[in-house]
């Protein structure tokens, strides 16, 4: 569950700032959903809390923070892992075969 604590909007997209109610940490997501013509995400409000995924883009980096893989999971069309952080919040990273679940 996360709270939405300020939306910045931009020219096509915005910034969703989150606070993750388990951790109290703050993750900023962006929406791009005008820029493609969804308008999937119109409904999320400041200071609303929603159950939802966060995902996170980009590539492994071993110096970068660490997470533990939970499962590989499919969300729509997606191949993605439940990732976890030190703080215990969950998100979700493009899967690759090269890395191996458990020890």
């Amino acid at each position: 569950m996360y709270k939405v604590v300020a939306i910045r909007n931009y020219e096509f997209m915005r910034d969703i700032v989150v606070e993750s109610q388990n951790s109290k940490q703050q993750y900023t997501a962006f929406d791009d959903s005008d820029l493609i013509g969804n308008d999937q995400f119109s409904f999320v409000k400041e200071q609303e809390v929603y159950d939802c995924k966060l995902g996170i883009l980009g590539k492994a980096n071993p110096s970068g923070e660490t997470f533990t893989v939970l499962s590989r999971e499919k969300v729509g069309k997606m191949n993605l892992f439940k990732v976890s952080n030190a703080d215990g919040d969950k998100f979700y990273f493009p899967a690759t075969a090269d890395v191996k679940i458990g020890s």
